[in-house]
């Protein structure tokens, strides 16, 4: 049995709702505060967090307010400067990351340009890199703390009528959205005002493991995140839950997990392509555009192809809504004329997260699995920053850091 983080976007979602929403399902409002200040952004903007009701439903409101005169607009180079150089978490960089590369994405699309020289508008004030910071803490929090392995949404609902914005006058859904959400099911016309932005789009896409209106689990919490607009007839809210899942189905892929110990069972893509007519150097750049933009595992070999030809096999692992784009990058950076695909099964060790006190400092540890499966390892980062502080090696950080864990974990057992 797993845990997952579902969404009902029956009524849309945006930034600040998406924040609301998790806050009320249990992620500690202090605590999202002040992981929001280790983007280094002091005196810029400040969280206001109120109860509200929307039609008869009790929900919460966030909303990032501005401290002073902002920049109207900032460059997606810009805005990765602000995520790579604050002390937020490696996972919490890269998922903000994602995010707002799924919105440089489709407005690069949408704009006729490329990706580096996007400049956002509405979406590059303090507000969006809140709450694309947030999320991400968010997230981070909900799989740390509270044990949650994986993310599903519904259907998104996107309004309809006009939206005014720095081009003018759109039809709702604005052209980014669009854009942002192909692939994922949506639907029209609930209200007459837009009731997905574009970062609330791109949270759910850069985020969400699936989207289906045909879970079946049990529901452990939920919250309300509080929209802006009064709706007629329904609430203007979106609802997240923390649900247990059983994630069974007819190949018996539940059992497999249980047997292993493992947290649960998830669907994904492994794209793979053979080359062997591409530098090495070039090759490796390629792995690395791959990884900057949404793999979650790059890996090759060496092969022996036609005509005792030496080549390489380069594997991409991704989530489904990641595909299409891996492969266009595939067919853009190397010399691939064709790849395959296959939609695979992939076992996860349940993963927690601990921190000890050491005499370098303290240092975050990833736990997977447990009893006799479970490993223990030191965050690299983190080592490698306290080694460089404290004029020692990451070898005798690392075995501190693993002797202070099990001296703790002995304690407590």
């Amino acid at each position: 049995m797993a845990k997952i983080l579902y969404y009902d976007a029956s009524a849309g979602v945006s930034g600040d709702m998406n924040l609301a929403a998790l806050v009320e399902l249990g992620v500690d409002f202090d605590y999202l505060c002040a992981e929001l200040e280790k983007l280094n952004l002091a005196g810029e903007f400040k969280l206001e967090r109120k109860n509200v009701l929307k039609n008869g439903i009790a929900a919460t409101k966030i909303d990032v307010v501005p401290l002073k005169s902002q920049p109207h607009a900032r460059s997606y180079a810009g805005i990765r400067q602000i995520l790579e150089s604050s002390n937020l978490s490696r996972s919490c960089k890269q998922r903000a990351g994602a995010i707002f590369r799924t919105i440089a994405q489709a407005e690069a699309k949408v704009h006729g340009t490329e990706v580096e020289r996007v400049h956002f508008h509405e979406i590059g004030a303090i507000d969006s890199i809140a709450d694309v910071a947030g999320a991400a803490i968010c997230i981070e929090y909900l799989f740390e703390k509270l044990g949650v392995s994986r993310v599903v949404s519904s259907k998104i609902e996107l309004g309809g009528g006009v939206a005014l914005c720095d081009h003018g006058a759109l039809s709702v859904p604005a052209p980014a959205v669009c854009e942002i959400l192909k692939g994922v099911p949506v639907s029209l016309g609930r209200a007459n005002f837009e009731m997905t932005t574009p970062t609330g789009a791109a949270i759910l896409k850069a985020c969400a493991d699936e989207f289906t209106d045909g879970a079946s689990f049990r529901i452990e919490k939920i919250g309300y995140g509080a929209g802006d607009k009064d709706a007629a007839g329904f609430a203007n809210v979106l609802r997240a839950m923390i649900c247990e899942s059983h994630l069974s189905d007819e190949s018996g892929e539940s059992n497999l997990s249980t047997q292993a110990g493992c947290s649960t069972v998830c669907k994904q893509i492994l794209i793979s392509t053979n080359i062997d007519d591409m530098d090495a150097e070039s090759f490796a750049l390629a792995c690395e555009i791959l990884r900057e933009n949404g793999a979650l595992d790059v890996f090759s070999r060496s092969i022996f192809m036609k005509k005792g030809r030496m080549g390489f096999e380069l594997n991409a692992l991704c989530s489904k809504q990641d595909a299409q784009n891996l492969k266009d990058l595939i067919f853009t950076h190397t010399t691939a004329i064709g790849v395959r695909e296959v939609e695979i099964a992939k076992i996860e060790l349940k993963r927690e997260f601990a921190r000890v006190q050491t005499k370098f400092g303290e240092i975050g540890l990833k736990i997977s699995g447990s009893g006799q499966t479970q490993k223990a390892k030191p965050e690299f980062d983190e080592c490698k920053a306290a080694a460089l502080a404290h004029d020692t090696t990451i070898e005798r950080v690392r075995k501190e850091a693993l002797k202070i864990y099990d001296e703790t974990r002995k304690t407590k057992g």
